[in-house]
């Protein structure tokens, strides 16, 4: 973070965050709708509408959060400045600057990432170098809030934002392990999408830590416009009608790169599963029924990308963060409110 960037004040990250957040017993009043001679109150809304609010509210915390964290922090470095007699810009690049990441620590990260990057080391090293010079400059910001948080005493409270829980229908839709475990771990996704299938992973090593701790519930939400991801989820309904959803289901997404070239039925052929009795659940129609009926709650949850999660239905908030870092997260959180 050079000095030039910031001439007289700094402005900190919205990823540093809530570390500093101390809310209050009061929860903020929400929005009250009146329509047609009714009243609506935020809870009484529908899902996809108490997604958006609760989202917008986030936000504007975060931004609060975000300004009284500059503040402290412009107000430290000139303090600071004054007693140590240098200046402000001095002071800030010292406390402020993380030195230019390695060639050694360049290479280490891309070959622990090489999977999910596309490109070689030459061409993909300046967009490396960048990432780790962000990362490192958002855990120089962190350890100096918390550094002002000890000498000074700093800390912040807001209004303490409810937790926001939808309803959604698990009967029936196909899960993979506890089945009266504390934590329920629903995943909308589709089957083209690039990011559900690098999800995939995440979930299962989540699912290895927390044991019998934590259930995962799959639901269809097929937006891939090809139309060849909805066929998918509905032969994945058939596959499932022999016992054999999750073998479907990862086979399906270990050939996500041919499903434009090869047929379900080639899947389940695969699988050795009863091609004849897995032609007539297509041709049923139940299939269809069933994943147009998870595609439909999903809107109505308000969920507009995939994968989305939901944590004992509390909803994922989507970032472009680490997932599983912030569904590890929102588990600890759910299992201390629990116990």
């Amino acid at each position: 973070m050079p000095s030039s960037s910031f001439p007289r004040t700094l402005k900190l990250s919205l990823a540093l965050a809530t570390a500093l957040v101390m809310p209050n017993s009061h929860a903020a009043e929400g929005p009250v709708l009146h329509y047609d001679k009714k009243t609506y109150q935020q809870q009484t809304l529908p899902a996809a509408v108490q997604t958006s609010l609760h989202g917008l509210r986030q936000q504007y915390d975060q931004q609060r959060l975000d300004v009284l964290n500059n503040y402290a922090v412009n107000r430290y470095v000139r303090e600071q400045s004054i007693q140590q007699q240098k200046t402000f810009q001095q002071l800030q690049q010292e406390l402020l600057s993380p030195p230019a990441p390695t060639r050694l620590q360049i290479e280490a990260f891309y070959n622990a990432n090489k999977a999910r990057i596309s490109g070689t080391l030459e061409q993909v090293q300046e967009k490396i170098a960048e990432h780790l010079g962000q990362q490192a400059a958002l855990e120089k910001q962190r350890q100096l809030l918390e550094r002002i948080s000890s000498e000074k005493d700093y800390r912040v409270d807001l209004p303490e934002l409810p937790i926001l829980r939808l309803p959604i229908d698990l009967a029936g839709y196909p899960s993979k392990g506890n089945p009266d475990a504390k934590i329920t771990l629903v995943e909308f996704a589709d089957y083209q999408c690039p990011h559900c299938k690098n999800a995939g992973p995440v979930v299962k090593k989540l699912m290895e830590q927390y044991g019998e701790q934590v259930r995962l519930v799959y639901r269809d939400f097929p937006v891939n416009q090809s139309g060849i991801s909805r066929k998918v989820a509905e032969a994945a309904v058939c596959a499932d009608q022999q016992a054999m959803y999750w073998p479907f289901h990862e086979l399906a997404f270990s050939r996500q790169s041919y499903l434009k070239s090869i047929s379900t039925e080639m899947l389940a052929t695969e699988l050795d599963m009863d091609i004849a009795a897995f032609n007539t659940c297509l041709k049923s129609g139940d299939a269809q029924a069933r994943v147009a009926t998870s595609e439909a709650e999903a809107r109505e949850l308000g969920v507009a990308s995939t994968p989305t999660f939901f944590v004992n239905g509390r909803p994922l908030s989507h970032s472009h963060g680490d997932l599983s870092s912030d569904l590890s997260s929102m588990i600890e959180q759910e299992l201390k409110l629990i116990n």
